[in-house]
């Protein structure tokens, strides 16, 4: 079925008022009561009080809009700039001046107009925009439609002649162009044109435009593809002969032989620490100790009689 016509804002008032009508039909007349004559007004109060609404939000509307566009209009007149009269000199094409007036907004006279009407006229010679974003611009001056010819006039045009004594050409320069990033708003990071180094293409460089990489890059995509099976079979194949193939029985050995090793190790440092920090007990447990005490070997095994002399003294004199 197709699909139902909206109804216009007068349409939709007839059928308010048809409503409306057939709701009181017979009641006006036929009833003289208080409440049928009030239900009846109260119909068509509601019928009519809804067209008087949107033509009432109507006449707002278009006032508010008519007020506003007066006072547009008045701070223009009363903020807008005084455009002083071009003057082109003998032998320019006033085609190649943007036109003063189209540039405030004001020219009423479109192609009938001598100056020209492209912004872009005047991009070489206008100061530096406050108020515009450079890389919009930038977006739409890349280098995706520049061949090698052009690129190399945009080089020499943005950067002159090379002041640098080095041949060695700029990093971030050949990034640029590898990755379609060069353009007329391309500034270096190492320093911008302070950059010692070279900002132009080496000799025996190919600049290959948009189309040929995508060229390139189907034609990679459509060259065989070894898959991982063949890629692992043909690195085994360099292997030397004398080494062990992993099974699962070689595996299983390898990491048994391991975990052992592993745990050998754990128990010689246990024992290393516990010898380091031996208590009495068990020194004395250990059995690895000697109860003579030391002698500094000067007598050998011999007793030293001096010890005994003064208690001999005195048992003569006692006598």
């Amino acid at each position: 079925m197709p699909p139902k016509q909206k109804l216009s804002d007068k349409n939709k008032a007839a059928k308010r008022q048809e409503r409306a009508s057939d709701k009181t039909f017979g009641l006006k007349n036929k009833n003289k009561s208080v409440k049928v004559q009030r239900f009846v007004q109260q119909v068509e109060a509601t019928a009519s009080g809804a067209d008087k609404k949107k033509q009432a939000e109507r006449e707002r509307k278009e006032a508010e809009k008519k007020a506003a566009a007066a006072a547009k209009a008045e701070a223009a007149k009363l903020f807008g700039s005084v455009v002083i009269t071009q003057k082109v000199p003998f032998g320019v094409d006033p085609k190649t001046v943007l036109c003063a007036y189209f540039k405030e907004g004001q020219c009423t006279k479109g192609t009938r107009c001598k100056f020209s009407h492209n912004l872009e006229a005047d991009r070489k010679t206008q100061k530096k925009d406050l108020y515009t974003d450079a890389r919009e611009q930038e977006k739409e001056q890349g280098m995706d439609t520049w061949d090698e010819e052009e690129l190399r006039k945009v080089i020499l045009s943005k950067h002159g002649n090379p002041k640098t004594t080095t041949d060695i050409v700029c990093k971030f320069f050949l990034d640029a162009i590898e990755d379609s990033k060069y353009g007329w708003f391309w500034v270096c990071p190492n320093g911008g044109d302070q950059c010692k180094y070279r900002h132009s293409l080496p000799p025996g460089f190919v600049f290959k435009t948009k189309e040929q990489k995508k060229l390139e890059k189907l034609a990679l995509e459509k060259q065989p593809k070894i898959t991982l099976e063949d890629f692992l079979e043909t690195e085994r194949a360099k292997l030397p002969k004398n080494l062990t193939p992993v099974t699962l029985e070689t595996f299983n050995k390898w990491k048994a032989d391991r975990l052992k090793a592993k745990e050998d190790a754990a128990a010689e440092e246990a024992r290393k620490l516990t010898q380091k920090q031996m208590s009495g007990r068990q020194l004395l447990l250990t059995g690895k100790y000697d109860d003579d005490e030391e002698d500094d070997g000067t007598n050998g095994t011999a007793w030293d009689l001096s010890e005994f002399k003064p208690s001999l003294d005195i048992v003569d004199d006692d006598e």
